[in-house]
């Protein structure tokens, strides 16, 4: 039996207060999130430490430089991809969106489970780590 290959992508949790910054890819776009709300991030590099990755595709895809504070949650996407996401702290709240997205923007923890519901997101939401995570960031005092 041959050996599966998987890719390694990233995504970050990327906070800023009780806020958390979602992309859209374009809908025209030949990808499994065309159109959808995410996680910002993407593939991995040869290399290329997981932690410099999920770094370089903030700064790609929204300007946006953060710090990457822990693992929330590790999986098997279903497409051939093993993915690792991370919460990461933004360094400001002035994102962009750049380099294959069509839209970044800022959402209230409130907000988070309506704005992905019904995307390739919903895997990742439904994980016991991204709600606790969340959980967490509702009670955590605004600074």
């Amino acid at each position: 039996m041959g050996k599966e290959k998987f890719r390694v992508v990233v995504g970050g949790v990327v906070t800023d207060g009780k806020e958390i910054l979602l992309g859209k890819k374009p809908e025209t776009e030949d990808h499994p999130i065309s159109g959808e709300w995410h996680f910002p991030g993407g593939h991995v590099d040869e290399d290329e430490e997981p932690e410099e990755a999920v770094l370089r595709e903030l700064k790609e895809k929204t300007g946006l430089g953060a710090d990457v504070h822990q693992i929330l949650t590790v999986y098997n996407t279903g497409t051939g991809a093993i993915r690792i996401l991370y919460h990461c702290e933004a360094e400001s709240n002035e994102a962009e969106a750049q380099d294959g997205l069509e839209e970044a923007k800022w959402v209230g923890v409130d907000e988070l489970g309506e704005t992905l519901n019904d995307t390739a997101e919903e895997d990742s939401m439904e994980r016991d780590e991204i709600q606790n995570f969340i959980e967490k960031l509702k009670k955590m005092p605004v600074v």
